[in-house]
């Protein structure tokens, strides 16, 4: 059977930060873990890497960029029972706040 012990949840990142989806799962006999982005599966790459550590499943997308905004599924398999989870990865910027002149080059008149 299978047990998730931790479900897929959503992920907000910045641009250019890694980020990381994880599950967190109970199986007998060990599952097969397959990623999944837009019904395209992941593999390791440059760009996507899977690791599996004992019942932790993690998918980590290098350096995000908005092409890498949507719908992540997991589906996890251990030739009994399967299950499928789906989370969504946010890429946000970090605001740029300007002031239009340095403080100290600021001038007032008077009278």
């Amino acid at each position: 059977p299978l047990n998730i012990t931790q479900s897929l949840i959503d992920a907000n990142v910045l641009l250019g930060q890694n980020g990381t989806l994880q599950i967190t799962c109970d199986a007998f006999p060990a599952p097969k873990v397959t990623w999944f982005f837009n019904d395209t599966e992941l593999k390791n790459s440059p760009k996507h890497k899977v690791e599996a550590k004992q019942n932790v499943f993690s998918l980590t997308v290098s350096k995000c960029d908005h092409p890498d905004v949507g719908t992540y599924r997991v589906l996890i398999d251990n030739g009994i029972d399967h299950t499928e989870q789906t989370a969504k990865l946010h890429v946000g910027v970090k605001p740029k706040v300007e002031a239009a002149k340095p403080a100290n080059d600021q001038t007032c008149i008077i009278g």
